[in-house]
């Protein structure tokens, strides 16, 4: 693999936190004081205090961005290297051998500062307690819960009761193993203004021509053979279409999804799968995208012959979304 293609999807998401050094490690000796050390890691994964402290910068490289420099690169990887040491010092200590990196990958890490920033809010927390122990399902196992305030630029404030999970080392249950974000309390949903694809779906059967039409509030989708196929909203927020056969044979079986893409600057998924434009949802782009994988067993020849012709009849969807098997409303 060339250097180009290696450097390609790599995103790099830099947090500078001068407030790390306010805060000592987390290491004791009292196991009774382990839910400190809880208390402290979440204060940092949750407190944004909307001064420019913890703003995440994103530098995405692709395959059509400009190669890096060398300076451009340096900068980077001291940048990374910076925070990562800032977070050792702040809550390292926490953690077992080697969980501190699983720790500083997760999604979550960035994810909650980002969404605070982009929002223009200051978080702090307000409450702070571990779950009754009679709940637990483990020794080792703590679930922290938490109450979150979050204050816009208009002053208004809104309160999220979240709960992290945290597990300890078997051997040393004052060292943290892992940390999950169980329940957001509904942070995200208040604050990603996501687009409701599933709004309004129905489907209606037309017995005369066999042809079954989905309706939500923003597309309609008619494709003939409703006996061939099926339609689900599934794990990823996208309403799929399916072969039945390929389905009920365990290969998957899907066709296509329309789904919505939430970042306008940037080509859906690099241009990676095959996708088609069909319009504008509350300033989202909505796509259809088709499988690009195998997805049904190509030496069944009745189920293959299923899934290419669905196949081909949802390939007549235009750009646009103005004519066709799906019609952009």
């Amino acid at each position: 693999m060339n250097n180009r293609k290696h450097k390609a999807y790599i995103l790099s998401v830099v947090i500078i936190i001068l407030i790390a050094a306010l805060m000592t490690a987390c290491k004791t000796d009292d196991i009774t004081a382990r839910a400190e050390n809880e208390e402290k890691l979440l204060k940092a994964m949750t407190e944004y205090p909307g001064n420019g402290l913890y703003d995440p910068a994103e530098n995405v490289i692709g395959l059509d961005a400009p190669e890096p420099t060398e300076e451009e690169l340096a900068e980077s990887e001291q940048k990374a290297a910076e925070e990562k040491e800032a977070w050792q010092k702040a809550v390292g200590d926490c953690f077992a051998d080697g969980m501190f990196d699983t720790f500083y990958k997760e999604w979550f890490r960035t994810g909650y500062l980002g969404v605070a920033q982009a929002n223009g809010l200051e978080t702090v927390v307000t409450s702070f307690g571990i779950e009754d122990d009679a709940k637990q399902s483990s020794d080792n196992i703590e679930h922290a819960l938490i109450t979150v305030n979050a204050t816009d630029e208009d002053g208004a404030t809104k309160s999220f009761d979240m709960d992290w999970q945290i597990i300890f080392d078997k051997d040393d249950t004052d060292l943290i193993q892992k940390v999950e974000l169980t329940d957001d309390g509904g942070f995200w949903e208040a604050y990603t203004d996501s687009v409701e694809i599933e709004a309004g779906l129905t489907a209606v059967e037309d017995e005369t021509t066999g042809t079954r039409t989905i309706e939500t509030d923003h597309f309609s989708l008619t494709l003939s053979n409703s006996d061939t196929w099926g339609y689900e909203l599934d794990e990823y927020g996208r309403i799929t279409i399916y072969s039945n056969k390929a389905r009920d044979a365990g290969f998957g079986g899907r066709v296509m999804s329309v789904e919505v893409w939430n970042d306008p600057e940037k080509e859906p998924y690099d241009g990676a799968i095959p996708y088609k434009s069909i319009g504008t949802i509350d300033g989202k782009l909505l796509i259809v995208t088709y499988a690009s994988d195998v997805q049904y067993d190509f030496n069944d020849e009745a189920a293959a012959d299923e899934y290419i012709a669905i196949r081909n009849e949802t390939e007549a969807i235009q750009e646009g979304g103005t004519s066709g098997p799906l019609i952009l409303k």
